[in-house]
């Protein structure tokens, strides 16, 4: 229910209490009919009852010459005079307009009678049904809803307000008048309430707490609990208004306007014909708070269940198979250790999920993200680990004094590359918004979920085993020397490597400034539809065409999706208006139902799904997204050169992610509209981004750990030399890293939704370009850029660099 969701969101449950304005005591709809007059003459002039020609009742044409100006004072007040001349009785008047009204054809009623022609007011009939009072009570009138808007602004026009208390509000009832049956008719009642400058005595911030009150046979309200100041209020205003009418108001509309019969205090109960759910949902309201500001919504999705439970469905099989390769892969490469750490990992996601769902965090494809990049660092610290024990068993030292070793020295650079990856989440949790605080918040609890389980976890299971004598190995017979005698000459051929870099550079710069990306409606506004047909493929030729028609010239994008039964149809058909426009959901509701008149002559179909974007967040969206982004490499950099102390560090690692995110913009903008599936640049494509900056600097920090190390070890060999050894040494780590990350991308890229294949296609170039950037582009980078003065480290102090050769 659309409406009903929309309805309550836009709900700010200010709730206040007034006293009323009672139509007998002072004659409220009177002072209407007194006034009623000079209005008309305001409205349609002062000598014209009849028609003469088509004249909108609900607006005011200053363009009509006969029309009195209501800034003349003079002419006013003659124009007045003139229709109530002679007419001492208030009440006598009212019957005699009542009785002329029966001759009167339409549209003369509505000029000579423009408030009492739209709405009948509460004036008492005697038994020949003439008019012989007011009736009691705050109720001044009922009026057909539609004709709300129009009654609003005619008493409200100044001419009538004049004749009228300055504290006077009019307010409609919350809910419409029912008949005998409970169903509604329609019509709905209009109150006077005496709202004070100084706001109500007692509002919805006096009230302690709210529930269902079910205390009556047959009906439903809210019981209410005030608080002891709120009580103390509550119990001077019952006081003062014993056996009158107070009303309770929220959003400007009556709840309830019920008359004091005792003295309350702590506990009262609203009642207004509520039903169960509708009495629930207010209490729920109240209990929630009032929201300093109404709401507009700028931002709606719709997902039908069925294509929520494909993507879940197929998303978890996959995720599942997937999961299940990095276990038997990570058995394979460093066998008994390897079920160490398929243990730590499948913990690490039992504390993730575990952790999300206590926030009742809802799981999007931003959250999904920092799932597969917590994975992949859960991973990635276990490798680091056991590839050290490896080289320290290698190096000839006994299990226990290698297993120690191996998780000292691979501490470091767990600490460094956990603690980059978490500043950047902090970052993108404060300046970020929507998808972006979202990857950011599973991406913060995944880093110490990981490090728990990779760091602690494994270690406690290891070390159970070697205490109590029990074999563990951490590779088998044929991984035992995998990678142990690479010599790839990195540093070398840097040169090369920035050529090849270069070239996929510049064709991607050229087709990011020709093609351009195929933005969302995230990013540039507008109304989505993905529409299933279920008897034939789609038209999409045809159905442009139709929609053209439809939209007034505005051609939308038609695009198969999934298959050929479906189509994405995107246009920002009204959304300029829209942008500015109250009636928010009156315009949705046109723009569906003419998307549904251009297609309904292609067969049976299903809207799956829907997304309306105003261009607001749109902007606001790419102005966060590039603040929390910018942010957070510039506190990379800052850290990075906090710990190696040497600026090229830092901006090594700045190039190479720059040059990450380029090359995955690149394919976007290449590869889109021939791929075969969307390569729609959304919020979902954001988190994709900012995992592959992750990745990327996760990455590059554990080599430049390693880099750091040999150059401390060996201060007398040639610096290039000792860089690509580094490099060399870590090739094991890197490669097992980003193939089992990569394994779980690809499982879920060919047996995953086809909604989520752009989303995992980016991933996939990230993990790809990330892994290629730290050994190829990050660290010749940094030789290349001190030149001057090669880079030495300070043995005394490790983490301070020495500028001298």
């Amino acid at each position: 229910d659309k409406q009903s969701v929309r309805d309550r969101l836009q709900t700010t449950a200010n709730l206040e209490f007034y006293e009323i304005y009672d139509n007998a005591q002072n004659g409220i709809a009177g002072l209407l009919v007194q006034t009623e007059p000079l209005l008309s003459v305001a409205l349609y002039g002062a000598e014209e009852t009849k028609v003469e020609n088509t004249v909108d009742s609900a607006a005011v044409d200053s363009s009509d010459s006969t029309a009195v100006d209501p800034s003349d004072s003079t002419a006013v007040e003659d124009e007045l005079l003139s229709a109530t001349e002679g007419e001492d009785d208030l009440l006598e008047t009212a019957e005699e307009d009542s009785a002329s009204i029966a001759d009167m054809s339409d549209e003369e009623r509505r000029r000579k009678y423009p408030i009492s022609s739209l709405m009948q007011l509460s004036f008492q009939y005697d038994e020949q049904g003439q008019i012989s009072g007011y009736q009691q009570g705050s109720i001044v009138g009922y009026a057909n809803i539609k004709d709300t808007a129009t009654i609003n602004q005619r008493v409200n026009h100044p001419l009538i307000r004049q004749g009228l208390p300055q504290d006077l509000v009019f307010m409609w009832d919350a809910k419409e008048m029912e008949d005998k049956n409970g169903l509604p008719v329609g019509l709905i009642y209009l109150h006077a309430i005496k709202v004070p400058s100084g706001g109500p005595m007692v509002s919805g911030k006096d009230i302690d707490y709210a529930s269902l009150d079910d205390s009556q046979i047959g009906q439903f309200g809210v019981r209410m609990v005030m608080n002891d100041l709120g009580a103390s209020k509550w119990e001077d205003m019952t006081r003062a208004n014993l056996d009158k009418q107070v009303a309770i108001t929220m959003d400007n509309l009556v709840f309830s306007a019920p008359v004091v019969n005792d003295v309350m205090s702590t506990s009262s109960s609203i009642t207004g014909r509520f039903t169960m759910a509708e009495a629930t949902d207010l209490a729920g309201l109240l209990n929630a708070g009032a929201l300093p500001a109404p709401v507009k919504i700028v931002d709606e999705s719709v997902v039908g269940p069925s294509l929520g439970a494909d993507n879940i469905n197929s998303g978890m099989a996959s995720f599942g198979f997937a999961l299940l390769i990095v276990l038997i892969y990570m058995v394979f490469y460093y066998n008994k250790a390897g079920l160490v750490a398929d243990a730590a990992l499948v913990i690490n996601i039992f504390l993730l999920i575990g952790a999300l769902a206590s926030l009742k965090a809802i799981l999007t494809l931003p959250g999904i993200a920092g799932i597969v990049l917590t994975i992949g660092m859960s991973v990635d610290a276990n490798v680091l680990i056991f590839e050290r024990i490896r080289e320290e068993l290698r190096h000839g030292k006994g299990l226990k004094a290698a297993i120690n070793d191996g998780y000292s020295k691979a501490l470091s650079a767990i600490l460094d590359a956990n603690v980059t990856t978490l500043l950047t989440g902090i970052v993108l949790v404060v300046f970020g918004t929507g998808p972006i605080k979202g990857f950011a918040t599973t991406l913060i609890i995944g880093i110490f979920t990981s490090f728990f389980a990779a760091v602690v976890i494994t270690r406690l299971i290891i070390s159970a085993f070697v205490e109590k004598d029990k074999k563990i190995s951490f590779s088998t017979k044929m991984t035992k020397n995998w990678f142990t005698k690479s010599n790839i000459q990195f540093v070398k051929k840097r040169k090369l490597f920035y050529i090849i870099s270069s070239v996929v550079v510049a064709l991607g710069l050229v087709s990011l400034i020709s093609r351009g990306l195929d933005y969302g409606v995230d990013f540039e506004g507008g109304r989505q539809y993905k529409v299933v047909f279920e008897d034939q493929e789609a038209n999409y030729e045809a159905i442009r065409s139709n929609l053209k028609t439809q939209f007034e010239g505005n051609e939308p994008g038609v695009k198969m999706v999934d298959n050929p039964y479906t189509a994405l149809i995107t246009t920002k058909y009204k959304m300029v208006q829209e942008a500015d426009d109250s009636s928010m959901t009156e315009v949705n509701n046109q723009v569906e139902a003419l998307l549904k008149a251009g297609i309904a002559e292609f067969g049976e179909y299903e809207i799956t799904e829907s997304k309306m974007i105003a261009p607001t967040i749109s902007a606001d969206l790419k102005k966060n997204s590039f603040y929390a982004i910018g942010f957070s490499l510039l506190i990379i950099f800052l850290y990075i050169l906090f710990r190696f102390r040497k600026w090229q560090f830092g901006l090594g690692a700045l190039i190479a992610m720059a040059h990450d995110v380029v090359i995955v913009l690149s394919l976007f903008s290449i590869c889109y509209g021939w791929i075969g599936f969307s390569l729609e640049v959304d919020q979902a494509f954001i988190a994709a981004i900012l995992t592959v900056v992750g990745y990327s600097i996760n990455d590059t920090v554990v080599v430049f750990d390693r880099i750091r190390e040999y150059l401390l070890e060996h201060p007398k060999r040639d610096t290039k030399e000792t860089i690509n050894t580094a490099l060399n040494s870590t090739l094991g780590r890197t490669i097992n890293t980003s193939l089992s990350t990569f394994i779980v991308l690809l499982v879920i890229f060919l047996f995953g939704g086809d909604a989520i294949k752009g989303f995992v296609f980016a991933l996939m170039i990230g993990i790809v370009v990330g892994t290629y950037s730290s050994l190829f582009i990050a660290t010749p980078l940094v030789i290349d850029l001190a030149k001057k003065n090669p880079i030495k480290i300070d043995s005394k102090n490790p983490e301070k660099g020495s500028e001298k050769s």
